[in-house]
This record gives structure tokens, sequence and C-alpha cells, in this order.
């Protein structure tokens, strides 16, 4: 028989009702000071280092590792940790390092709001604006929708309504907050929902070792249980050696390739403002996911038939806190996927309106009739999502892997464009489509899921749209000699300093 959550619906509704209130209050805040689109998508390049670290951090973090990995990790053991612990650390370094400096300079030089401004930009081609645009809406909509539907879990756990009221109430407050503030309502809520978060991550995991007796204890039981919840690969063989490296290099590596991120260097105020930020970012980051998700781990010893593995952090916030501090703390993980949906849907509602609407369908556009649309685009996006929670097509974990490495094939045309003057539009394009469609392959069809030898789908796509971009720029015209010098000069400069 499982262990159900009982339900403590008048403390879950009185902070759940008082959060969300300040949230939608600071979008209308925002809203006051949001007078350009430049302050609607990057802040207008202000952002300082405690607003870009946790803005980061929050944004990288979401509904799946509050809830989806820790719920993994009950199953594994220690060895599940490594799903994220050690991306964690990198996923922010990296990006800095290969790209994030050179964005800062070139986002203050050339206006660039968006990723699709840059690549359309350095690769002299409006087609990158649709292709991207494009994706975005088929790859970023069910990451939303993963969030969105932790929320309906979290509510159907704490009061016992159906997950589509949830759903509705998260959908509707991240809508208002976004469609006002744009990306300073987005970022200045970030900063509130990280600080949440790394206090969500503390205290559960405080109150797991306590319930569990102690690290001794926890160990002792473990070991009782199934000694290879102690060892690698993990209870089940969860992590053999070839799917920890695909998990350190997915969510460290691979993070460049995701809109949502990579414009967050746009909105930095200069490099030294990036590199501290990095620094706090990583430690958020690094002590937020490594606590979560010993968590995790911790409550194999204390709680037993568990109804659904992704409850395991509810459950222990509720039994160790009484109600309204679990609720506080469970309004952490409200926030783990609040702060990745604001985050996406300003970057998506940019993708319709300025890299579709502007750059291809009305090229007269001004800035202020794609400010008014982006407000409506916004709406309707939002709605769209809110659709995507209450129907559930997949799980939480499934959606956002899915999502998440959909969009990291732009990793290829990004780092081409930064590294090899060479390289094209038609390569750039020809290596998205070919990443996309090795993924799907290497995902759904047996022989060549056997090929991969145990790493994750998108190492062959990458490295085949890699080949694919050099062998098509080879093969066609390069951007004029302008373009490349104003990218390259810049970003040489960039380097000698």
């Amino acid at each position: 028989m499982s262990e159900a959550i009982q339900p403590s619906p008048v403390p879950f509704y009185t902070v759940l009702v008082i959060y969300l209130g300040i949230m939608a209050f600071i979008g209308w805040y925002a809203s006051r000071k949001t007078k350009s689109l430049g302050d609607f998508f990057v802040l207008s390049g202000k952002a300082g280092v405690l607003v870009s670290g946790i803005a980061y951090f929050s944004t990288q973090f979401s509904m799946g590792t509050f809830l989806g990995t820790p719920g993994t990790i009950f199953g594994v053991g220690y060895a599940g940790m490594a799903i994220s612990v050690p991306g964690a650390v990198f996923c922010m370094i990296l990006p800095a390092l290969l790209i994030g400096r050179k964005l800062v300079t070139l986002g203050h030089e050339y206006g660039f709001l968006t990723m699709a401004d840059y690549l359309t930009d350095r690769y002299h081609s409006r087609s990158m604006s649709g292709v991207l645009g494009v994706m975005m809406l088929f790859f970023l909509i069910p990451m939303m929708g993963a969030q969105i539907i932790g929320a309906g879990v979290i509510v159907h756990v704490f009061t016992g309504l159906p997950e589509w009221v949830g759903v509705v109430g998260m959908g509707i407050i991240v809508i208002l907050y976004c469609m006002s503030g744009g990306m300073k309502g987005a970022m200045m809520t970030d900063v509130i929902q990280g600080s949440l978060m790394m206090g969500t991550a503390v205290i559960t995991f405080i109150v797991s070792v306590k319930m569990g007796g102690g690290f001794h204890n926890i160990n002792s039981t473990l070991q009782s249980m199934n000694e290879s919840y102690l060892t690698f690969p993990g209870a089940n063989g969860y992590m053999p050696w070839a799917y920890y490296v695909s998990n350190i290099v997915l969510w460290s590596f691979f993070t460049m390739g995701q809109p949502h991120l990579f414009t967050k260097f746009f909105t930095m105020k200069d490099h030294k403002t990036m590199f501290k930020a990095i620094l706090l970012g990583t430690g958020g980051m690094f002590l937020s996911a490594t606590l979560i998700e010993w968590a995790g781990v911790n409550g194999i010893a204390s709680i037993q038939n568990i109804e659904k593995a992704d409850q395991i952090v509810p459950m222990i916030l509720q039994r160790g806190l009484n109600p309204f501090l679990a609720s506080l703390f469970i309004a952490g993980i409200v926030a783990a996927g609040m702060s990745t949906i604001d985050g996406i849907l300003v970057t998506t509602t940019g993708a319709v309106t300025r890299d579709i609407y502007q750059k291809i369908v009305n090229k007269k556009a001004t800035d202020d009739s794609v400010m008014k649309l982006s407000k409506v685009v916004t709406i309707l996006i939002g709605l769209v999502v809110i659709l995507f929670g209450v129907f559930q097509p997949g799980s939480i974990f499934e959606i956002n892997l899915f999502a998440f490495s959909g969009m990291a094939v732009f990793v290829v045309p990004i780092l081409f464009g930064m590294y090899w003057k060479r390289s094209t539009a038609w390569g750039a394009i020809a290596s998205v489509a070919v990443g996309v469609a090795a993924l799907l392959s290497f995902t759904l069809v047996p022989q060549l899921k056997e090929l991969a030898h145990g790493f994750h789908a998108l190492f062959p796509a990458t490295i085949l749209g890699a080949v694919t971009m050099v062998i098509v720029s080879r093969l066609t015209q390069a951007p004029p000699q302008e373009t490349i010098d104003r990218h390259f000069k810049l970003l040489k400069k960039v380097s000698a300093r």
C-alpha cells in the first residue's frame, strides 16, 4: 500500500496566493520600467551581477531539477546524483568561456536582442530567423509545458484538486508578468525564485538527513536494502559510464544551444559582470543540485512504498516541517518551474515577433508595433502551453529532455559561426536539419540506438551536424567579407583584451 500524502490545502493556498501575488506585483512594476524593445527582451544590456547570476541558474533549473530528478534518484541511489550535479558545475562556465564574452560584446555593439539576431547577422541570411523561430515553437513550447505539468502535480498532491487547476493557475500568472514586464519582469522574479530554490534545496536536504537518522544510519539502511544504492552504476545498473559522461556533457556544453540561456548574455552589463555572475550562478547551481538530489537518496531510507517517485521531495517537506513552512518551500519548487517558463516565454515571443514577423513577414514593422504584438503573442503562446499542460502528452523528464536536446543542435552553427570564417548560411541550416533528423533517428530506431553505444543520441547527431556544416559550407558561397569583418575583427579585439 502506498504512503499517500495528506493534503494541507489551507496553508498551501495561503502561501501560494501570497507568493503569486508578489510575482504579479513585480510584473506590474516591471511594466512601468519597460520603455523599449531592448528593455522588453534583454533589459537593454544593463543587468548586474546578482540579477545575471541568479537569473541564469534559475532559468536553467526547472521542475525536473526539483521533482523529476530526485524522483529518478529515489530508485537509483548515489549514482543517480550524476544525472545533473557534474553538469551543474560547468553549465555556466563552458558557455561563458566559449561564447559568453563574445556575445556580451556583440550584443552591446550591434544591439542584438535574440539568438536569431546573432545568427541572422553572422550568416547574412534572414532564413536563419525563420528556421530558429520554427524550431523554438516546436521544442520550447513542450519545455514550458513540462514545467507547468509539475505545477499541476504539486497542486493535486497538496490540495486534492485536479492537476489542471495548478496548470491553469500557474500559466495565467506567468503570462501576466511576462506580458507586462518582458525580460525585466522575468529576471526580477528570477532573483526571488532562484533564492527560494536554494532555500528549498538546503532545507529539504537537512530535513531528509534528520528523517533518516543521520548519515551513518541512512547509509547503513541503504546497504541493508540494496548495496547497489551506494555504488556505481546504481540500482538496476542505471548509470553506466557512457550515460554518466553523456549527462555531464549534455547539461553543460549543450546549454549553449538553448535560446533562453543564450539570450541571458545579451542582458549582462559588461565582461566583469559576466565573470562575477558565473561564480555566483555556478555556486548556486552546484549547491542546489547537489543538496536536492542528495535528498532524493536520503529519502530512500525513510520513505517506502511511495505512490509516485516524483512526490519524494514534497513528502519529505510535508512530513518534516509544519504545514506553513512545508508550503513555503514547496513554493520554491513552483518557482523552479516558473523561472524556466518566464525566460523561455519571453524568448519564444521574441522568436515570433522579431525573428519571424519583423524580419520576414513585415520588414517595415516598427519597434513600437512589435512591442504591442509581443504582448498579444505572449498570451497566445501561454494559452498553448496551458493546453499542453492540461493534456500532458508525457512525463516531465521525457518532455524536458526532448525539448532540450532538440534546441541543442544549434550548438553547431553557433560555434562554427564564431570560430570558422568559412561557415555559411546553407551550411548552418543543413547542419540543423541533419542534426534534428539524426537526433530523432538515434532515439527512435533501435538499430541506430545501438550504434550510439550507450551515449545520448545528441552525440552522434552533433557529429553528423558538424560534418554537414563543413561539407555544405565548402560547397556554398560564404557571407560577404564585410559581414565576416564585422564579427571577427570585433571578436579578435575581445580575445586580445
